[in-house]
């Protein structure tokens, strides 16, 4: 009897410790850099969440030195409307975008920026189909933006550098 009970044991540990090193080393958040203004002072990141289960909360977002931008909210879309690219969130077409606090948006499962974007190729995208992306301001030019997010109880940083959108 108590073999078993430490056999049960010892599998619960493991696949614990399995599942957290899964989740630290395969990290659930896409970020991808879609579009930015001339000078670079304002930027849009694609975001989703690749995993099928679970939501991701991001915390918060820092730019090039671990500084905070000046703005930075979250534009929730369909792949039918897509994003628009502006640090200014109050006035004319912007009225026509939804545009959030980090903490009032969740990355629902399953929504990976390129598998949205396969589904509109493919005619299977919806108006329901969640898109996301965080929109960031700032009087100097955004080389690197790191997002903190939670994904099932665990921290997570994810570095997204700028050029990438330049030079890919």
């Amino acid at each position: 009897m108590k073999k078993l009970i430490i056999g049960c044991i010892s599998l619960a540990v493991l696949l614990i410790g399995s599942g957290y090193v899964y989740f630290k080393y395969s990290t659930p958040l896409v970020a991808i850099p879609s579009g930015y203004s001339t000078d670079k002072q304002v930027l849009l990141v694609e975001v989703g969440n690749k995993n099928i289960f679970g939501e991701i909360e991001i915390k918060d977002v820092l730019i090039n030195n671990n500084n905070k931008p000046s703005e930075v909210k979250i534009q929730v879309s369909n792949p039918y409307k897509g994003f628009i690219i502006t640090d200014n969130f109050s006035s004319g077409e912007e009225n026509t975008y939804i545009f959030r606090e980090l903490n009032e948006v969740k990355l629902e499962p399953r929504t990976d920026p390129q598998k949205q974007l396969d589904k509109v190729n493919d005619g299977t995208a919806t108006k329901d189909d969640q898109l996301y992306a965080i929109t960031l301001g700032h009087q100097e030019s955004i080389d690197k933006v790191i997002i903190n997010y939670n994904y099932l109880g665990i921290t997570f940083n994810k570095t997204v550098l700028i050029n990438e959108l330049i030079d890919g």
